[in-house]
């Protein structure tokens, strides 16, 4: 199965709505739509169904690790910068699916990508280890 459908399943079996944990523990209310999934967090963002899986693709490219990005993001680094890189979920997503440019700063939306991702138990969302926060696929999804 493909991350979204977990997800989708996951999110049906609850009636549409759950709670996963943010990486400090808070907990961030998740719902529903034919989209992808909207949160309390960043509710004008619909993480999109193709986005889950695109992720999952890429962080399989990358040896089952990808960087988040967020905190760049949220500082405003720009994407392709030392600080963003192309490969951070950040950038990835900003530029493959938002139709933003190198050089352009972005939105952080990682994180709530990856605290939904985490809940479904696709992969497991890190803390910085002094290079930025990271998740890490799961070894049934590598």
């Amino acid at each position: 199965m493909k991350a979204s459908e977990i997800i989708k399943q996951l999110l049906v079996d609850n009636n549409g709505r759950a709670y996963c944990k943010m990486l400090k523990g808070s907990p961030l209310e998740i719902w529903l739509t034919q989209d992808g999934v909207c949160n309390s967090g960043f509710p004008q963002l619909i993480c999109e169904w193709d986005i889950f899986d695109a992720i999952v693709e890429k962080a399989k490219e990358l040896g089952g690790r990808m960087y988040r990005g967020d905190s760049a993001s949220q500082n405003g680094a720009k994407i392709g910068s030392d600080e963003l890189p192309l490969d951070t979920i950040d950038s990835f997503i900003s530029i493959n699916f938002y139709g933003n440019k190198i050089g352009n700063s972005t939105l952080r939306r990682s994180t709530y990508y990856s605290a939904i991702l985490a809940w479904a138990g696709i992969c497991t969302n890190m803390r910085s280890n002094a290079q930025g926060g990271y998740i890490i696929l799961r070894p049934e999804w590598r």
